[in-house]
């Protein structure tokens, strides 16, 4: 638990510290492990309901998507930005393509604009 409290403090670091800058996207790609971190602030009128049925989504994937190994929801405490991150940790990329291609992906990126008003993916 330490250690992805450490990566998301360095993650958020970098967040803040490129706020002002362009959103350009740098992808590098390997063939080992990957985590994403998913950081977003949910709207204001979003139900605990929505917000459970967007986890049980989530938590489907892991079941259903082979190599998706992990998903854990943290709550963030120091950041004004950010409330809430959802951590997936997928065996590869062909695990992480699949998993975008799945229809309960598809269903979460539908929902995903209508629920939150702020998001950044962070993916090491």
């Amino acid at each position: 638990m330490k250690t992805i409290a450490t990566i998301l403090w360095i993650s958020l670091s970098l967040l803040v510290a490129n706020q002002g800058h362009s959103q350009q996207q740098t992808v590098i790609h390997h063939d080992g492990p990957i985590t994403k971190m998913l950081l977003f602030k949910w709207n204001e009128q979003v139900s605990e309901e929505q917000k459970k049925h967007m986890t049980a989504l989530f938590e489907d994937l892991v079941k259903e998507v082979d190599g998706f190994d992990l998903f854990e929801v943290l709550e963030i405490t120091y950041s004004q930005r950010f409330e809430t991150a959802f951590v997936l940790k997928f065996r590869s990329e062909a695990a992480e393509k699949i998993y975008q291609e799945h229809p309960k992906h598809q269903q979460l990126a539908q929902l995903g604009p209508l629920l939150v008003k702020d998001f950044q993916e962070v993916k090491y």
